[in-house]
């Protein structure tokens, strides 16, 4: 008999802070591209680093073998108008 399990939602965004580094991590691989969502998550990560009085550094980095980040999602910029890249 098959159980069903929640479906696993990505969090998209690591966050961890280590001896005074916050280190923020690219997590969809294998190219880590944007979208609304990955941005979002992005500033989300940021903001509480910035304000840490026990942070001195912010390390940016890209979860997988292949890219830091590919950049943009191609699939999310070709349903929106491009007014919207960055925006809506």
């Amino acid at each position: 008999m098959a159980t069903m399990t929640e479906p696993q939602i990505k969090a998209l965004i690591q966050y961890r802070t280590e001896d005074g580094l916050a280190i923020i991590e690219l997590d969809d691989p294998p190219a880590n591209t944007y979208t609304y969502e990955m941005r979002h998550k992005l500033d989300e990560a940021i903001l509480p680093a910035r304000f840490d009085d026990n942070v001195h550094v912010i390390v940016l980095r890209g979860d997988g073998d292949k890219f830091f980040s590919a950049g943009d999602n191609i699939g999310m910029l070709n349903k929106v108008p491009p007014r919207c890249t960055y925006l809506c």
